[in-house]
């Protein structure tokens, strides 16, 4: 008896080829998304769990109470506290980032910015995966040196790095050293929270920079503590916030200590440093696409169903007069769903088989995989349950006929059910797809904005070369007037931050009027005289730096125009200010610059020469160049850079370009939401097509009828689509309020964001409309062509 069904289903889906390809396919293409959605989450949740001790480990950041936001970066002493003041700390680790140059064999040297001095307890903490070396010792020795797999193979090759020697020249006192190969490590997860290419011994970087031990005022390691009870350290972060009185004596009343789970830091750090927004953001956009993509797959495989379902009524009608029992129907409807159900699988995992790769590529990754047992059977699980939802109309409702109606077409009840749902689940359809046309849209126009905005200054043709080297940053004005000489160079200056910027540094102000206990601190930027000339940046009061007042370099100081607000506003040229321990005379204000994304709002920032030596001082040449001749000119400027230091490479980065990779996620994240609501849309409108097709092939007799009592072709067209036209003007009001409050949130996660344009929700609504007729257009057409001879000639 199964035998006989499964045979019969599988005759019942060639007998209509049309509404079974497209059934198949709007279902495939539904799970195939929905699987590398899944995959995709799976991997971002999955983030760190290589770590054996993931769930005890903490990042300890700087946390500002009044803001309500924090800072990787802390001072060294931090950690060495926090294992006497914490008995839940078993170890500390500290990583500081510093730039380097490395080269072996005597081959060129290469600038390095994943270098990382790191306590030896590293590998005690963090589970990743040595595959040469031994991880207890790897760290040991003060000139031990750990690198990645790419990083072994770009210095050594093919060849065993253990035990090789590489020259490393510190970026500050252009001091050179050997270290060895102690070590070489798999190559960190895209999605690992903690990502470097080099490891060399903290007690190293204390030889180094023997002045940072026990000195607070420089935040310049990241601080990751493992505990013994998690819930118990985690608990005493409220008390933090006396802990700097307490172990600095800094009256910092703001300020506290926040303790990250290792777990949090890929997906929940939108308050940590610049950053605004939280990955799990993007993880609830996915995963509601991939629900609706999936609901929408469903609503075409229970409307397509259930049409069928109605179509064949005279089929049941006749098996139950010849003795087919209800439960044999409903046996033989289920198969048929089933068999639909299981097509639909295999295409599904061969799909997303064959284009994984693909999609690893794309999202620069090799962590998502196909897992072996577990999702092929949560996916056979929920298409065991669309094809009992699917089978259960035709088998619950039709398979009650009494076969005498059945035959007779007296279905009435059944049919008008039948079409009020078929209805709402159009108006479903559309209301998602119009939602993602306009979601769509509003992205993909704020976006633009973001590369289109006004930054406060001329980005085109700047170039900035980075000078990571202290000798050669004491005559760094030297180095930007020789580099000046090359062809096509229209200006030159020097900046303590290149672009975008990282704003490093900022130092204690105050002014007359501020309160003695308003402890306040201004972003600063190391500049020359020519830097805001160079920029053509737009002055609102004062003027500029200039070497023809000779007290300039010493006493004078530009603000921007978020200072000037931030002081209270009005005039302020002529006014002193303190930062740090200098005073300061403000001689100018310019129109707020963008040097970083525009995710945040501009800071208050402070421009003023700062002599070589101290740690804020231009290490950056920016040069504006001549397009027409910039090949040329790229040339000169390594050649004069060559000789000037065989140590560093020439290194050079376009402005435009490095604010565009700045963006980079948001454009991947519109690529994916462009893609996945194409896909959508596209389900929603296969199922659009074989549902007007069953109605079309329904009421094709009526159509001869009209024709043959001289209803014209367009009186035809409008009768057939005029039934589609209040679903869809209902799916657009409905779509309206989820457009908005959908994509606010993400909209907020900007400081300068675009809004929310209604013509674009219109838009949307009018696209929709118009693919929606063109594809019933098309049935329709072809219908009220046909002769009514062919539809009238068995009546």
């Amino acid at each position: 008896m199964l035998f006989t069904n499964l045979k019969s289903a599988w005759r019942n889906l060639l007998r209509h080829p049309f509404s079974s390809v497209i059934n198949i396919a709007g279902l495939a293409t539904g799970i195939t998304c929905c699987i590398f959605i899944a995959l995709y989450i799976v991997s971002e949740l999955q983030a760190d769990s290589m770590h054996v001790q993931r769930d005890a480990i903490f990042r300890v950041n700087y946390h500002n109470l009044e803001s309500g936001r924090s800072n990787m970066p802390t001072a060294y002493p931090l950690g060495t506290v926090l294992q006497s003041a914490y008995g839940e700390v078993e170890k500390v680790v500290r990583m500081g980032q510093d730039n380097v140059s490395i080269r072996a064999n005597q081959d060129a040297y290469f600038f390095e910015k994943d270098f990382y001095w790191a306590d030896s307890t590293f590998f005690d903490i963090f589970s990743y995966k040595m595959l040469q070396g031994d991880p207890k010792t790897a760290l040991q020795k003060p000139n031990s040196l750990v690198m990645t797999q790419d990083m072994a193979h770009k210095y050594f090759q093919d060849e065993d790095p253990i035990g090789k020697v590489v020259e490393l020249k510190i970026y500050d006192g252009d001091r050179k050293f050997d270290f060895t190969v102690t070590g070489v490590v798999e190559n960190p997860p895209h999605t690992a929270s903690v990502q470097f290419e080099f490891l060399a011994p903290m007690s190293k970087a204390l030889q180094v920079y023997p002045q940072f031990e026990n000195f607070w005022g420089l935040q310049w390691v990241y601080t990751y503590v493992l505990t013994s009870n998690p819930a118990s350290f985690q608990a005493k972060q409220a008390g933090t916030n006396t802990f700097f009185k307490k172990y600095t004596g800094d009256n910092a009343p703001n300020l506290a200590l926040e303790f990250q789970p290792l777990s949090h830091i890929h997906l929940h750090s939108g308050h940590v440093d610049k950053n605004l927004s939280d990955g799990m953001n993007n993880i609830y956009v996915f995963a509601a696409i991939g629900v609706f993509i999936f609901l929408l797959a469903c609503v075409n495989f229970v409307n397509l169903s259930t049409a069928r379902a109605e179509e064949r009524r005279k089929e049941i009608g006749v098996r139950k007069a010849l003795g087919a029992f209800r439960r044999q129907l409903f046996a033989q409807f289920m198969l048929e769903a089933l068999l639909t159900a299981a097509i639909v699988l295999i295409i599904s995992f061969v799909a997303t088989t064959v284009l994984l790769p693909l999609a690893n590529n794309y999202i620069d990754s090799t962590t998502i995989v196909l897992p072996t047992v577990t999702l092929p059977l949560a996916f056979l699980g929920i298409m065991l349950l669309i094809a009992l939802f699917a089978g259960l109309y035709p088998a619950v409702f039709l398979s009650a006929f009494n076969p005498l109606e059945a035959l007779k077409s007296r279905t009435s009840q059944v049919r008008g059910t039948s079409v009020s749902l078929r209805q709402m689940l159009v108006v479903f359809q559309f209301t998602i797809s119009i939602a993602l046309i306009a979601g769509t849209l509003i992205i993909s126009k704020q976006v633009h904005y973001l590369k289109q905005a006004d930054l406060g200054f001329t980005v085109d043709q700047l170039i900035t070369i980075p000078v990571d080297d202290r000798q050669m940053q004491k005559k760094l004005v030297a180095i930007r007037d020789f580099m000046a000489t090359s062809p096509g160079i229209q200006g030159a200056a020097v900046s303590g931050e290149s672009f975008p910027a990282q704003m490093n540094y900022a130092y204690r102000v105050s002014w007359d009027g501020l309160p003695a206990d308003d402890t306040r601190s201004m972003s600063i930027i190391a500049v020359d005289a020519n830097y805001l000339k160079l920029l053509q940046a737009n002055f609102l009061e004062g003027r500029n730096l200039s070497s023809d007042f000779m007290t300039d370099d010493s006493t004078s100081v530009i603000i921007n125009e978020a200072a000037r607000q931030w002081m209270g506003g009005g005039e302020v040229v002529g006014k002193e200010i303190k930062l740090g321990t200098q005073k300061r005379n403000i001689v100018g204000v310019i129109k707020d610059i963008h040097h970083y994304s525009l995710h945040q709002k501009v800071a208050p920032i402070a421009y003023f020469p700062i002599p070589p030596g101290d740690r804020t001082c231009p290490d950056n040449i920016v040069l504006r160049v001549t397009a027409s001749s910039l090949p040329a000119t790229l040339v000169s400027l390594k050649e004069k850079w060559e000789t000037l230091t065989q140590d560093r490479p020439f290194e050079y980065h376009f402005v435009d370009q490095g604010f565009e990779e700045t963006y980079a996620q948001e454009e991947k994240f519109l690529m994916l939401f462009q893609v996945f609501s194409a896909l959508a849309i596209v389900i929603a409108c296969l199922g659009l097509m074989g549902l007007s097709s069953f109605v079309v092939n329904k009421r094709s007799k009526e159509i001869g009828i009209r024709k043959v009592l001289g209803a014209s072709v367009s009186q035809i067209l409008f009768m057939l689509t005029r039934g589609f036209s209040l679903p869809i003007v209902t799916a657009f009001l409905l779509a309206a309020p989820v457009i908005y409050y959908g994509i606010t949130p993400w909209l907020d996660t900007f400081a300068y964001r675009v809004s929310i344009d209604w013509l674009l929700i219109i838009l949307a609504g009018l696209s929709a409309w118009f693919v929606a007729f063109a594809f019933i257009g098309i049935q329709s057409w072809k219908a009220a062509r046909v002769n009514p001879v062919e539809t009238l000639r068995d009546e």
